[in-house]
């Protein structure tokens, strides 16, 4: 069969044991029930909650095609075939170049599926297909599995189209994904506009040298295929939790014996991928970070402070060792690894909380001096942003911080207005972001 595919947009086997996470109270709902009109009545709000837990959850699927969609554009370890970059697409120029590109990389990516081997990504795709009841080891399995990964990305190709018009709208943008499927997709970015956030905090005098003791991460994520061109040469790996236990001691905000990490996702993927690494860590074995970062290009220059970050990720927490080598359709990318010394990565727990209706229960001792969730919030509306924040409100000790990357809108006990607003750029074309702090009275 031969596919017609719709013109290219690029995009800028564990148990994990019980988190104790809860469901928000309804006295501590109502306050959002009420500011965004909905009729909830305390005898129904346990049953809403914990069905709207479960919609929830279920929007991973979504997000998982997403990263299999972006494995078979960028991933390198199951074809020799260039990857379908900006960049490509750009010197392909002709639109039946670039589809004859995509059409190639499907069929060799629907024939690494019948024989997945040890590679975590393509068995983890391969498992998203026999899900549809589909098998990729037939010829008949094969031309579905084709039509399958076809009409997704025609989905996600949708959904981008419009994303693109409605963040035109400022009042749209912290809200954009609320009806996008959950990824777990994560990247260094997000990890050098937290870094500079902290830098900003400290300078400010408002955190106490070597005060930041407890701190949370919504949603740390895995590194699997990322939307910007993402990179699969190396094993699967979370980046999130260990930037930030690095930007915090390097910053001095917290001391390296004494600082704790609690992660909270819904994602088994990510839950369980952090419970093996503190297993392995317990036992005396690092984790290993991959650091890829494109070379400079006409058309693209990172900017210095990231550079200068990148280069020194890693320096406070464990010791540089021998990347993983790129192959050659990777495209021209420097790549650097860091071992992370296992006493931090035993620092890491991770929990599996929604963080829109459940919590951690937590005595005031227990409480975190720092909550950070990046990329998360806008895939919420502003009712469910609202019972996010009161639930991350209920976690933080008076005089804790709140940082995130879009605005929102807290009530008390999180103050109304951020009380620092850090902007970042990633790159020469001032590509970036915005972090914005705000504190529990």
């Amino acid at each position: 069969m031969t596919w017609r595919l719709a013109p290219l947009v690029v995009a800028a086997g564990l148990t994990v044991a019980p988190s104790g996470a809860t469901l928000i109270p309804y006295e501590d709902a109502k306050p959002s029930l009420e500011a965004h009109g909905r009729a909830i009545g305390a005898a129904e709000w346990p049953a809403w909650a914990s069905q709207r837990n479960a919609e929830i959850r279920a929007r991973l699927a979504r997000g998982d095609e997403d990263s299999v969609v972006n494995l078979w554009l960028y991933g390198t370890s199951f074809t020799t075939r260039p990857r379908v970059t900006d960049g490509e697409a750009a010197r392909l120029g002709r639109p039946d170049a670039i589809q004859d590109l995509l059409l190639a990389r499907l069929d060799d990516f629907v024939a690494a599926l019948a024989r997945p081997g040890a590679n975590e990504r393509l068995r983890f795709a391969r498992d998203l297909v026999t899900r549809q009841g589909i098998d990729p080891s037939t010829a008949g399995g094969r031309e579905k599995a084709e039509e399958y990964l076809v009409t997704i990305r025609e989905r996600a190709i949708a959904e981008h189209q419009r994303f693109a018009r409605e963040a035109q709208s400022p009042a749209a943008r912290s809200t954009l994904y609320s009806d996008r499927g959950l990824s777990t997709d994560t990247r260094l970015t997000a990890s050098f506009a937290t870094d500079k956030a902290l830098a900003a905090l400290a300078a400010s005098g408002a955190a106490s040298a070597g005060g930041v003791t407890r701190v949370a991460i919504v949603g740390p994520g895995l590194d699997f295929t990322d939307k910007a061109e993402g990179y699969d040469f190396y094993p699967l790996q979370t980046i999130q939790p260990f930037a930030l236990a690095d930007s915090l001691v390097r910053l001095g905000l917290a001391a390296p014996s004494r600082v704790r990490i609690a992660t909270l996702d819904l994602s088994p993927r990510v839950n369980s991928h952090l419970e093996s690494a503190r297993r392995k860590a317990a036992a005396g074995a690092p984790y290993v970070i991959q650091l890829p970062l494109a070379r400079d290009q006409p058309s693209h220059e990172w900017h210095p402070d990231l550079v200068a970050y990148w280069q020194r990720f890693g320096s406070t927490i464990g010791q540089p060792v021998a990347a993983a080598p790129a192959s050659a359709v990777a495209g021209d990318v420097r790549v650097r690894a860091v071992a992370v010394r296992p006493s931090f990565v035993t620092a890491v727990t991770p929990h599996d909380v929604n963080i829109i209706v459940e919590r951690l229960p937590l005595k005031a001792d227990e409480a975190y001096d720092l909550i950070v969730a990046t990329n998360i919030l806008v895939y919420y509306d502003a009712f469910e942003q609202s019972l996010a924040l009161a639930n991350i409100a209920s976690m933080l000790k008076p005089g804790g911080f709140f940082l995130t990357n879009y605005a929102v809108g807290p009530v008390p006990p999180l103050e109304a207005v951020a009380s620092l607003t850090t902007s970042v750029y990633f790159d020469k074309q001032q590509n970036g972001d915005t972090i914005y702090v705000y504190v529990r009275r």
